[in-house]
């Protein structure tokens, strides 16, 4: 009888937090929709290479594994978040275009000992975020 209450209530906990983080994510589907996020899409040229790189459904994985993003605060916070967001990313990578920086340099500090360059190696902006720079690389390497 405990073992079944026990496991009955681990069902039930499992269950609360599938829908807490259902409700928790539907923030963000609801801001960033599907049509949104084609309407920046659609304004990269046909031969962009962001064109069949960035897509919805990896934004909202992406999306997934930040529990926090959008869905803290208020709805008109988790609007700005996800618009600051957006408007980040449509800078940098020319409204979904580019998947790496166009004007590409090594961006090293040879003189800085602490955080050494590899050799060989440049540090240009790739992705939605397009970090430059080699401490960029340092700081954010195992997110």
């Amino acid at each position: 009888m405990t073992t079944h209450l026990r496991v009955s209530a681990i069902i039930l906990w499992f269950a609360f937090a599938l829908s807490a983080l259902s409700i928790c994510r539907g923030a963000v589907l609801d801001i960033a929709t599907q049509d949104f996020f084609n309407g920046i899409l659609s304004s990269a040229a046909d031969s962009c290479a962001g064109k069949t790189f960035y897509t919805y459904s990896d934004f909202i994985n992406a999306a997934n594994s930040f529990s926090s993003f959008g869905t803290t605060g208020t709805s008109d916070d988790n609007k700005r978040e996800i618009a600051a967001f957006f408007a980040n990313v449509a800078h940098e990578t020319g409204n979904l275009c580019y998947v790496e920086e166009i004007n590409k340099s090594d961006y090293c500090d040879s003189t800085n000992t602490q955080y050494p360059c590899a050799s060989g190696k440049q540090y240009y902006g790739r992705g939605p975020l397009q970090l430059s720079w080699y401490i960029s690389f340092c700081t954010y390497q195992f997110f």
